[in-house]
């Protein structure tokens, strides 16, 4: 009996070529897309649950209710915080702090010198909470000893290539000597936390030889991550309870704007979009999850209802098959065998094809994502029953129709041509593909807007020109003992208009202070980003704007001393109605300053996060070195830029990067998720249009008939056309009605996460219901001419 109806199914598969492949080739990529997204959601979802005390580890964040207004979350706490909570709480195992220097460090062995980032300075205990491979060395002592440093494996390998490194001597961080203890294995790929060398925490200890770091373990100074590895049992949310009593003990004077609260080690890397001072952290974004989640859901949606029209709109033809089959002797259920069978396996079908698309895409999707997925569906389980479960369910749904309705109808009614059984499915049939256009307009009209948002980004006024600008970080380097030389050097190219040194740039290495400001009450601590500047001329290389008052000169001596320069934003946060000639402290570094100007607020941030009070003042400690430049022969400039470091540091290789490339680094997740949900767009509506194509393709048969009678009474070729695609024209337009305010809504939601963003325009929609409406009438114009040009004597020949 299996044999026979395997055997009818591929009959009927030969026999109806093009419906066959439309149907598999529709569901094929429905299921490749959906794989695709299931492989990146769950590498996503997967991030630092390698370690086997996830569970129980807990990075130690804080709420900051800052004075000058707002709320921020901090990934940052101070260093005695960690060490403190071990002793005064036993539900608190052990604590790891961990400091990520923020620069690349330049490491020497011998002849070999190169830059390395991700320098991280930890406690000892890192190897015993986290589960980090240590491939040379004793995880238990490796990082006890001031001065030891472990480093991964690919950096070993640069260093010292086949020679044995524990034991030898690197010179690193601060250009001090440090003993390599341990070899761990590279960062896994699926870790927020990244290293390529660890510094043991005691080389930071006064009076050891090392670092000689003291503030870093005041508790004022809040610059490290604190993980805090519970006892098995213990209750987060019971601890959280504790921790307002521990800051009035400890830090008294702040308590009033730090709230702590403990985020878990799984939720780290998905969920802290919002959070600032993550370092080096890798980081995604749970928004982005669930987005392409609910793509490749709704993807798979539409390629499953191509499928179940197609399938059961094709059934109704085989009618008269049934009809011969049931007065030869066939029960009810073996025709519903038979069609179910029929339908299983063409989805079968679906999925072998399937498995061979993602092993042929899944190079150029690891290469879109810069992920490394693999897609070995026998050592994923959820995977394999998903696909399975989805194949079947896909499978008995579309032969659920035919298999109960074909099997069940007198055989005497479609032998004599009264049974109307093709116009029972007609209305389950229009409302599936009203649902695909519907989600296929949605997901065209979010790209849209997402595309929208990106151009607005990338074009809005930063109050500031980013574009020709080349920062050179040269804080590690030998040419700050040679600053003014090498950069009047440079000022004698011609495309070279300005240069100016600074600490940090905007929307690099940005740190923020505590200040004292004049009027204020000194247990008040007021923040403000700040950048340490050289010289007088960072206001013509970035071209900022001022407000009020003047920029640093060389007319004023005091200017290097004590001048302040500020922006809009802190001015108003003081409440500083004419702040010129107002003096304020900077915590640590700058006593007594005065305000000698304003500048207009400027972006130092990417346009998630709205503008933060800032300052300028004078300090000899600085970084980099930004250059204006003319667009005129950048390749030459370039090349000279090479050649004058070469000549002031021959020890170090030549570094630059372009500011703009750098804001663009910010939306590399929009950037993704545009090209990403633009792609799925494409292949949605593709598989609608497949779906389209076939049933207008079996509208078209249906009415063979009627359309020869309409032509000998003398009907036209495009009459015929706006008759067969009228119904699918109202189909759409009911799709676009449904669309648009689910899609508003979902990109309202999406446009949150912005401090700045569009208001969305009502053209998107429009847009998306246009761009459906043309592909789906292309695709049923194609079968409405085809009808329309054959000649009426082969419909009635027979009548």
């Amino acid at each position: 009996m299996f044999k026979s109806y395997l055997k009818i199914a591929l009959r009927n598969l030969l026999k109806n070529k093009g419906y066959s492949f439309i149907n598999i080739l529709g569901l094929a990529i429905g299921i490749t897309c959906c794989v695709l997204i299931l492989l990146f959601v769950q590498d996503e979802l997967s991030f630092d649950k390698f370690h086997a005390k996830a569970d129980r580890i807990y990075r130690l964040n804080k709420v900051v209710t800052p004075l000058t207004g707002g709320t921020e979350l901090h990934a940052i706490t101070a260093g005695q915080m960690g060490p403190t909570m071990v002793t005064e709480y036993p539900e608190v195992e052990q604590c790891v702090r961990a400091l990520p220097w923020f620069d690349e460090v330049l490491m020497t062995y011998e002849e070999k010198s190169f830059k390395v980032p991700d320098v991280v300075i930890a406690d000892s205990n890192f190897f015993e909470v986290f589960d980090f491979q240590l491939l040379r060395g004793n995880p238990k002592t490796a990082l006890v000893e001031p001065m030891s440093m472990v480093l991964s494996h690919g950096t070993a390998q640069k260093l010292f290539g086949e020679t044995d490194p524990i034991g030898k001597i690197v010179i690193g961080l601060n250009d001090l000597h440090y003993t390599v203890t341990g070899i761990v294995q590279d960062v896994p790929p699926n870790s927020h936390l990244r290293y390529n060398a660890l510094i043991s925490w005691t080389s930071t200890i006064p009076g050891t030889g090392g670092l000689n770091w003291p503030w870093l373990n005041r508790w004022i100074t809040q610059v490290t991550f604190t993980y805090l590895l519970l006892s098995p049992g213990a209750n987060p949310q019971a601890l959280e309870q504790k921790l307002p009593d521990f800051m009035q003990r400890h830090l008294a004077r702040k308590a009033d704007q730090y709230h702590l609260y403990l985020q878990p080690l799984s939720d780290i890397y998905l969920k802290s979009s919002k959070i600032l001072y993550t370092s080096n952290s890798k980081l995604g974004n749970m928004t982005y999850v669930y987005i392409f989640s609910a793509i490749a859901a709704l993807i798979l949606l539409i390629a499953c209802i191509n499928f179940m029209n197609l399938s059961t709109a094709r059934a109704t033809k085989r009618a008269r098959e049934v009809g011969v089959r049931k007065v030869l002797g066939a029960f009810r259920t073996q025709l519903a065998r038979q069609f179910l069978g029929e339908s299983i396996l063409l989805s079968l079908l679906a999925l072998i094809l399937a498995t061979t698309l993602v092993e042929v895409v899944l190079p150029y999707f690891n290469e879109f994502t810069n992920k490394a997925l693999e897609f070995d569906v026998l050592n994923n389980p959820f995977m394999l029953w998903g696909l399975l479960g989805i194949t079947f369910f896909v499978g008995v749904v579309s032969g659920l129709y035919p298999a109960l309705a074909l099997s069940g109808f007198r055989p005497v009614h479609v032998l004599r041509g009264i049974w109307k059984g093709g116009a029972k499915g007609a209305t389950p049939r229009k409302i599936l593909v009203t649902l695909q256009f519907a989600i296929s307009i949605a997901l065209i009209a979010g790209t849209v807007i997402i595309y929208q948002q990106m151009r607005f980004m990338q074009n809005k006024n930063l109050g500031f020109h980013k574009g020709q600008i080349v920062v050179l970080p040269i804080g590690s380097t030998d040419i700050p003992e040679h600053a003014q030389a090498f950069r009047n050097e440079l000022l004698r190219h011609p495309n070279i208009k300005h240069a100016a040194g600074s600490n940090s740039v905007p929307g690099v290495n940005m740190m923020s202070f505590t200040l004292r400001p004049e009027g204020k009450p000194e247990d008040e601590d007021w923040t403000a980003y700040a950048i340490r500047i050289d010289d007088t001329a960072l206001l013509e290389t970035y071209g900022l704007e001022l407000a009020a008052g003047r920029y640093f000169s060389p007319k004023y001596a005091t200017d290097v001393t004590n001048g302040v320069v500020i922006n809009e934003t802190l001015a108003k946060s003081l409440g500083w109605q004419e702040p010129i000639g107002k003096h304020l402290d900077i915590s640590g570094e700058l006593q007594n300053g005065k305000v000698i100007g304003v500048v207009k607020d400027f972006h130092m941030k990417s346009l998630h996060h709205p503008i933060e009070p800032m300052l300028f003042y004078f300090a000899s400690r600085w970084g980099n070195l930004s250059l204006r430049i003319s667009g005129e022969d950048i390749p030459g400039t370039i090349k000279f830029l090479r050649k004058t470091w070469q000549e002031f540091d021959s020890r170090h290789p030549f570094e630059y990067y372009f500011l703009d490339q750098q804001f663009a680094q910010f939306y590399d997740s929009e950037q993704r998720l545009m090209q990403t949900s633009g792609l799925f767009s494409i292949l949605a509506i593709f598989i609608a249009c497949l779906g389209l194509f076939g049933l207008a393709a079996y509208t078209s048969e249906q009415r063979t008939k009627e359309i020869g009678v309409r032509k000998v009474l003398g009907a036209t070729v495009s009459n015929i056309v706006i008759l067969l695609s009228r119904e699918f024209t109202r189909l759409v337009a009911i799709s676009f009605l449904v669309a648009a305010p689910i899609a508003y809504f979902a990109a309202n939601r999406w446009l949150q996460d912005f401090a700045y963003r569009i208001n969305i325009p009502l053209w998107s929609f429009v847009l998306a219901g246009m761009i459906a409406l043309l592909i789906a009438m292309f695709s049923v114009s194609f079968q409405a001419m085809k009808a329309a040009f054959t000649n009426p004597v082969d419909a009635l020949r027979y009548e």
